[in-house]
């Protein structure tokens, strides 16, 4: 059960719901504007009362055009996270999404940035549920932000045209990020206690992130689940020129120039693009050094200590995606800010899911650590909602102070050690 509830901030008027457990929701607030293959234009205020009791639109992408629900089998991740739910896909995506208690003052926040290998999904799946922060004193955010081809082309027109290109998605994440600094007061939220919580790709995201001298100044902690890290052979971030090529493959497609590109209609150029990719795909269609909100590689900025001096936390899972190789980036990560005086945390998230034999698969924690598991298809036990309670509470810690009191939480199968 809900109400509406208006408010006034500093953009203007925004209606959004409150809740009977005490908790705000506004959803779909737009935070910027992008014409297509340019970077975000912030949006500081709005005309009359804003209208935020529905989600925005996430970006178009593959599935857009092959919609997974008229699969046989059901691809295993949309019946995880997406089964039984509708989205509005248009390029027009730079949304975002407040969940806050109803009476916050000056609270902590997270901006949580979403996976999906920078190809797909958006800030309100099943499992985004920010109200059990919310409940916990905390403001959530979630972000949509530009993916694929419309996230991270790189060309030399473009470059010609803006002084660069790429990275496009990463730079709506900052925006978002900026965003919520510059407004999040008048939502109840403390603009100084900002933590960056990202998985998979949105770890990868909020790596560099970490690294960025536009992005730093608003960062005050971080956690990172199944994508950051340091290894030899991956999270290496390649630079834009090296891309041209594999592009150009696709934009040939399109026409000779870059209004060409644009007129393109959405459809058309995301089945173009997917009808050019290959193996190399995930090289390619993600963040590149642009040598401005990526100025190097991040291995070589940590190696520099180039990196945002704030509290870490990391975290994989036991039947991640290459799980031994994920488990030891994120403790070369670790390792390397603790022995330069930082404080970096790191758990290993081992609960084997009921309901099937895929284990702790990649994501399956975030069921637990958004404490949403009343929304799974799952049978879920008393066990699995303890071990959600505890990781919420040693989150919610972890932002209030930058700390976590590794052994106040009982949590079954489930430990967090501070690396040496």
């Amino acid at each position: 059960m809900y109400k509406l509830v208006t408010i006034n901030t500093d953009l203007g008027d925004i209606q959004g719901l409150e809740f009977i457990d005490g908790t705000k929701e506004f959803r779909g607030i737009r935070y910027a504007t992008a014409k297509r293959f340019a970077y975000p234009v912030p949006v500081d205020s709005w005309e009359g009362v804003y209208d935020a009791t529905d989600f925005g639109n996430a970006c178009p992408q593959f599935r857009t055009y092959d919609p997974e629900d008229q699969k046989e089998p059901k691809p295993f991740y949309y019946k995880e996270f997406r089964d039984g739910l509708e989205f509005k896909y248009d390029e027009d995506c730079l949304f975002l999404n407040i969940y806050a208690p109803a009476d916050a003052k000056k609270a902590p926040v997270i901006i949580y940035i979403h996976g999906g290998a920078f190809q797909g999904g958006c800030g309100n799946e099943l499992h985004m549920d920010g109200s059990a922060y919310a409940k916990n004193g905390i403001i959530f955010v979630t972000i949509n932000y530009r993916l694929g081809v419309l996230g991270f082309l790189c060309d030399r027109k473009l470059t010609e045209e803006a002084g660069h290109s790429g990275n496009y998605g990463l730079y709506d994440q900052l925006e978002a990020i900026k965003w919520v600094h510059k407004h999040i007061a008048s939502f109840g939220g403390d603009p100084d206690n900002i933590t960056l919580f990202g998985q998979s790709a949105g770890a990868m995201s909020i790596q560099q992130h970490c690294f960025s001298p536009l992005t730093k100044p608003y960062i005050n902690k971080v956690y990172m689940a199944s994508g950051a890290g340091i290894g030899k052979e991956f999270a290496v971030v390649n630079p834009v020129e090296d891309s041209y090529d594999y592009f150009a493959n696709f934009t040939n497609k399109l026409g000779n120039n870059v209004d060409d590109w644009r007129k393109v209609p959405v459809q058309e150029l995301i089945e173009t693009f997917k009808a050019s990719i290959d193996m190399n795909m995930m090289i390619h269609c993600c963040p590149h050094v642009d040598g401005i909100i990526i100025s190097k590689d991040p291995a070589e900025a940590l190696a520099n200590n180039e990196y945002a001096k704030v509290p870490y936390l990391l975290s994989t899972n036991s039947e991640d995606m290459a799980p031994e190789f994920l488990h030891d980036m994120s403790k070369n990560f670790c390792n390397a800010v603790n022995s330069n005086g930082g404080k970096a945390y790191y758990f290993y998230f081992t609960r084997q899911l009921p309901g099937d034999e895929s284990g702790a698969f990649h994501s399956a924690e975030l069921w637990y650590t958004m404490g949403s598991l009343k929304k799974c298809w799952r049978p879920m036990t008393d066990e699995d909602y303890a071990i959600s309670d505890n990781l919420v509470k040693a989150i919610s810690e972890f932002v209030r102070t930058g700390s976590i009191s590794c052994n106040a939480y009982d949590m079954p199968q489930v430990s967090f050690q501070i690396q040496p």
